[in-house]
């Protein structure tokens, strides 16, 4: 019965789910798209303040006298603005260092590939794409479950694609874990992997470590793969990463590392990768990948 579904899954040219998956994600996008109709009052609360042109601005409002509002930004500096030319107004995430705000990691539930132990939020989302030809999303159905999906593009087409849901267990100011899957549909068949992740530490500065059993259809091979990974901010924008993997039997070591840029709107991650098994090591191919969340 699995392989029935299987097939049937397979056999569309653009695969349904991945496409939709796609569409959803945009939908947080178009509600926020919009001039902010209420202004709150004077508070200690940091906002994330998006303009008509554009540009972003951190900081607490001071004071709303009818269609101007005045802000006091994170660096002691006072503006007024037009209330019509607000068109984002929400509390930012992130934290003040030096009197210079740093926006929390926007892409911070995953590493250069694989899920943190981190979860979406509900309505949260994020499309991207791995190396220029892998294109993914990724969408909070509850603040503790997510799924995400992707394939690649070729020739026209995206298959094989895979869909990855996940459950988010545990979750403390130093501590979450998630279990999940990620399943890729070929042509007839099935394989993937089940694992459970846990992140240590916040969102700038975090270790990474996973456990996984590879599948194929209703065979489970008991050889399990090992992540290990981390993450630590250097500055406003750059985070440097890394992602390494313990695979089973003779297939070695994968190793990456490289950066993160934290942009206001998307997020790019530039690195290198390789592998090692036995004697040989391979080194290096080159990592680029590009995101742009959603319905923060």
């Amino acid at each position: 019965m699995r392989q029935t579904k299987c097939i049937a899954i397979s056999r569309f040219p653009l695969p349904v789910l991945t496409w939709a998956l796609l569409a959803i994600a945009l939908l947080p996008f178009a509600a926020h798209a919009q001039q902010v109709r209420e202004i709150p009052g004077p508070s200690d609360i940091v906002y994330e303040i998006r303009l008509g042109d554009g540009s972003l601005i951190f900081a607490r409002i001071a004071a709303v006298e009818g269609e101007r509002v005045e802000f006091t930004t994170v660096g002691g500096g006072r503006m007024e603005i037009d209330r019509d030319q607000i068109h984002e107004l929400r509390p930012a995430r992130g934290r003040v260092v030096d009197s210079e705000f740093w926006a929390e990691d926007p892409a911070g539930t995953r590493l250069f590939f694989t899920t943190t132990g981190r979860s979406l939020g509900r309505g949260e989302s994020y499309l991207g794409t791995y190396i220029i030809v892998l294109p993914f999303a990724a969408l909070g159905i509850t603040d503790r479950i997510a799924i995400s999906g992707g394939a690649p593009v070729l020739f026209g087409q995206l298959e094989p694609f895979y869909i990855g849901p996940k459950v988010q267990i545990v979750r403390r100011p130093k501590l979450q874990a998630s279990l999940g899957t990620l399943t890729f549909f070929f042509d007839d068949d099935m394989a993937g992997i089940a694992y459970g992740v846990a992140t240590f530490g916040d969102t700038d500065n975090a270790f990474t470590g996973g456990l996984g059993l590879f599948y194929a259809g209703d065979d489970v091979r008991n050889e399990p793969a090992v992540l290990l990974g981390a993450e630590t901010r250097v500055s406003r924008r750059i985070k440097l990463i890394t992602e390494n993997y313990i695979l089973p039997d003779a297939v070695g070591i994968l190793f990456s590392g490289g950066i993160r840029i934290i942009g206001d709107r998307f997020t790019t991650e530039i690195g290198v990768f390789g592998g090692a098994s036995g004697d040989a090591v391979g080194c290096c191919g080159p990592i680029i990948n590009f995101s742009r969340p959603f319905g923060r």
